[in-house]
């Protein structure tokens, strides 16, 4: 399998963590500081990180100090197979992979000025300021609605609405974008799915839940079914959920646990997802005496106690209608092949249900290639089969997709050759946040007391 980025960085430092306490002594702030900054900072710190990881990070911050004199490729076409010839076959560590990657020249000076900002963009915003709901949503909208523990003004700051939303008055279905594991979701989606509404009758928001997701995934899910029932009630419309990753765990929980979620999401597609959890996530959070995990990585592993509870009870199955879009060269989930594919939802309740994994719909065509587990928010397939559900009821439709056409594509025509870097550089972020990320776990978080007990919100 090809290497590993996100869940890796917990290995590469657990075995070179000598105690919680001197991890604790790690700043938290990330505000008003860089990402080369807090890479180089990093790898200066040899105590918290160990000698091995702090070359690594040397190396990076290093290749990225020369982003503008190294040549970046020509094309999508180069680009992909340059990315697929740098990542490394078998076991590697994330600060490895991404090394690989800026030495690879797949983050030019362009994508790197993006990135090097993310901190402080108001793309990522924690703090928006947006009105009081048109209608009551907390502390609850519905009778069955579990409890918020999060204030509604944190709730709804997390809400990312640009200038151009048209509040449902332009005719347009609004799209919710939720980010994955480690990345905001301005950055996540800038050069993905944030351009879904060129071209398209669809009107993109986002959310940027705090912490890059990082913290306990049931706290991230209120900021999910707060969102869903706020841009509902704002625009008078159903609107379309569209997540990377962990955003369809925290969807799937928000829509388990607070039913009155579920009339206002016409479609929720869902890609790259681990609904099943991943086998990979056991090498992020290793049984180690001293772990330096974080919440959200603890419960992604397949054996995790919130992977049990939100798949218990009929939640492995959807409450809407929902199309899932995964790639089996996924470097994160696995296993994403087969009937045990992790991005697989059933559809016991018989809302509709599409689960396509790329390889096996555009098989032996140039859609079906490497994809990573970030590759798929650029694929065509993903792209097609997401405005096909959004413009049609149900779930998107194979059959409705002219495979032809879009499984001849290396790439959505929406986007280019940036969108395919950035994309991919999305991982520098990654290393930034769970670098950063305090305090850290020796184990996942309780499950809350509303489905513990077995509420009636999870039927």
């Amino acid at each position: 399998m090809k290497g590993s980025y996100l869940v890796q960085v917990g290995l590469a430092y657990g075995a070179a963590v000598a105690s919680l306490a001197v991890l604790n002594r790690r700043t938290s702030a990330v505000a008003n500081t860089s990402l080369i900054n807090t890479l180089a900072n990093a790898a200066g710190d040899h105590e918290d990180i160990g000698g091995n990881a702090s070359n690594a990070l040397s190396a990076i911050v290093a290749q990225l100090q020369q982003a503008g004199s190294i040549t970046a490729p020509d094309s999508v076409e180069e680009a992909l197979a340059t990315l697929q010839q740098a990542v490394p076959d078998g076991p590697a560590s994330t600060t490895d992979v991404a090394e690989a990657i800026a030495e690879a020249g797949l983050v030019p000076a362009d994508i790197l000025s993006f990135l090097n900002g993310y901190m402080d963009s108001e793309l990522n915003s924690v703090q928006n300021t947006n009105p009081a709901p048109t209608q009551t949503i907390y502390p609850s909208k519905g009778p069955d609605d579990a409890p918020y523990s999060v204030p509604e003004q944190s709730l709804r700051a997390a809400i990312y609405i640009p200038e151009t939303f048209g509040y449902g008055r332009n005719g347009k279905t609004p799209v919710l974008l939720v980010p994955g594991t480690a990345i905001p979701a301005g950055t996540t989606y800038h050069y993905s799915f944030s351009k879904l509404g060129d071209g398209a009758p669809v009107d993109v928001v986002w959310l940027n839940i705090p912490h890059a997701s990082l913290s306990d995934a049931q706290v991230n899910a209120e900021y999910v079914a707060y969102a869903i029932n706020y841009i509902a009630a704002q625009t008078n419309h159903s609107l379309a959920v569209l997540t990377w990753s962990q955003g369809a765990l925290d969807t799937q929980w928000a829509l388990k646990y607070w039913p009155s979620t579920r009339p206002a999401v016409q479609d929720f597609i869902a890609i790259s997802p681990d609904f099943h959890g991943t086998v990979v996530g056991t090498l992020a959070c290793p049984a180690l005496t001293y772990l330096i995990c974080t919440p959200s990585l603890f419960q992604q592993a397949w054996n995790a106690t919130f992977i049990a509870t939100l798949r218990s009870d009929g939640g492995d199955s959807a409450y809407v209608p929902t199309t899932t879009i995964f790639s089996a060269f996924d470097e994160i989930v696995q296993p994403q092949v087969g009937p045990d594919a992790s991005a697989h939802l059933g559809d016991i309740r018989g809302v509709g249900v599409t689960n396509a994994l790329v390889q096996d719909v555009c098989a032996g065509q140039p859609a079906a290639g490497f994809y990573t587990h970030e590759g798929v928010l650029y694929n065509p397939l993903a792209w097609a089969l997401a405005l096909d559900a959004i413009a049609h009821d149900g779930p998107g439709s194979v059959s409705r997709v002219d495979l032809k056409r879009v499984c001849a594509q290396v790439l959505a025509p929406q986007l280019g050759l940036g969108d395919v870097l950035g994309t991919e550089g999305l991982l520098l972020v990654a290393v930034a946040e769970l670098l950063a990320y305090q305090p850290r776990n020796t184990g996942e978080p309780a499950i809350e007391g509303y489905a513990a007990n077995g509420s009636r919100a999870g039927r």
